[in-house]
């Protein structure tokens, strides 16, 4: 019986994702969701409580599958920044559920507090924080993510503007490289002062 009420409960989340992902808090139905689960609409609200709180539930889904999939590799930033585009492209719903929470409900999402903290210190521990081309981590942590996602958010009319189809393999990987090179620039270390950079005079001083 545990075993089944798991399958079932992993059910309404699945479907509460694809849900909530195309039609938002809002949009969404719980009989769809109950439907396309399968299971009894009942039962949504006897794991759930309501459709805000399977709202949270679902974004605990998409970002739990996010951090498991792609983790953030300190000493590879720009490899982060590729396989995190490469997940929202194989995974819509991981970009969409955050944009719904936004619009919607800013305060539904889960306290990822410490997950950031945690990404932060590792980053400053292995020199990654900064500066890095004057870029503190907390600043660039937020620019790689949002250089990942920015490609998702943009108007077609922009993304096709060079005239190649940007939803095309080809468009998608001058995408992606773009990305990638934009965060390697980012992580070059900052030039120290031309003082402290300055090589020591090698002239000999005569003797008087």
């Amino acid at each position: 019986m545990a075993r089944d009420s798991a399958a079932t409960r992993e059910r309404i989340l699945r479907a509460a994702v694809d849900e909530f992902s195309a039609r938002g808090l809002a949009g969404a139905r719980v009989d769809r969701i109950a439907a396309a689960a399968p299971a009894n609409k009942r039962s949504i609200y006897d794991y759930f409580g309501d459709k805000e709180q399977l709202f949270a539930a679902a974004l605990h889904v998409v970002i739990g599958d996010v951090a498991a999939a792609v983790p953030l590799t300190v000493d590879d930033l720009p490899g982060y920044a590729g396989r995190l585009f490469d997940h929202l492209v194989a995974h819509p719903a991981s970009w969409r559920m955050g944009m719904w929470l936004q619009l919607e409900r800013p305060a539904a999402g889960p306290d990822e507090g410490t997950g950031y903290a945690e990404k932060i210190a590792r980053m400053t521990a292995a020199g990654a924080g900064g500066p890095v081309a004057g870029i503190g981590p907390v600043d660039l942590v937020v620019l790689i993510i949002g250089l990942a996602r920015g490609w998702f958010l943009s108007p077609d009319g922009l993304l096709a503007a060079d005239g190649r189809d940007p939803a095309s393999p080809e468009g998608r990987a001058i995408h992606r490289a773009a990305i990638v090179e934009a965060v390697r620039r980012m992580c070059v270390a900052a030039p120290a002062s031309a003082s402290a950079s300055a090589p020591a005079s090698t002239t000999p001083i005569p003797d008087p």
